[in-house]
């Protein structure tokens, strides 16, 4: 192609510019950065007590806490004991054969942990696994 004074037109080949769509990328990158937040896991401060011949299990999806303070917990919930009757039998309705981990402080009352496992075993909750931690190499006490 000639262009009006002889001289020959060159053409130009088509291309992309990619700075503007890395400038684009980063700031993509900075504002998720920014504005997303980090949940932390609530829970429940429970100082389990200790047993020699623990083993590892399978974490059942639902736990029963009782605190020092003798407080119910299901899940991350505190509860009262009609509550708790409540809400496990919920679980048990969806799903009968669920199984629980009660988590019990080493100084709770033994009779409000009694009285949860009570709770989970009258509404038909035969599944439950009792969270302890494993002893260090100590001897027991006499």
């Amino acid at each position: 192609m000639e262009t009006a004074f002889g001289g020959r037109r060159h053409r130009r080949r088509p291309s992309i510019n990619i700075t503007p769509l890395i400038d684009v990328m980063f700031l993509l990158i900075i504002f998720f950065m920014v504005s997303s937040t980090f949940r932390e896991q609530l829970g429940i401060d429970i100082a389990l007590p200790q047993a020699e011949t623990t083993s590892q299990q399978e974490r059942p999806p639902h736990e029963i806490s009782v605190s020092e303070e003798g407080a119910y917990f299901l899940g991350p919930r505190e509860v009262s004991l009609s509550e708790l009757r409540e809400g496990l039998a919920a679980l048990l309705a969806e799903d009968p054969e669920t199984s629980f981990v009660l988590s019990a402080d080493e100084q709770a009352n033994f009779q409000q942990v009694v009285a949860a496992i009570d709770i989970a075993r009258a509404v038909g909750g035969h599944r439950l696994v009792i969270s302890a931690r494993l002893a260090d190499a100590m001897p027991l006490p006499d």
